[in-house]
């Protein structure tokens, strides 16, 4: 049986801030009266920054990172109404 010293820290289990910052820039071009054309570009995590999105809450390894959030991502659209 392993050795259980009470070592950890406190708050160990704990995942670090997450920090997201998306910006959508959408441009709307009137083609006629009753057409309208939309072009739409998302940005998803602009910063590149490494989100923790899960720790590991054993004891003996606590608060290493197991999983991340996505990196940097773009997204394109173009939308037709009438």
């Amino acid at each position: 049986m392993p050795d259980l010293n009470g070592n950890l820290r406190r708050n160990a289990g704990t995942k670090p801030y997450t920090v997201f910052n998306d910006l959508r820039v959408a441009r709307q071009f009137n083609l006629s009266e009753r057409f309208q054309l939309q072009g739409i570009m998302d940005l998803f995590n602009i910063a590149n920054r490494y989100n923790v999105a899960d720790v590991n809450p054993i004891w003996n390894s606590a608060g290493t990172p197991t999983a991340a959030f996505d990196a940097r991502q773009f997204q394109f659209a173009l939308r037709l109404t009438w």
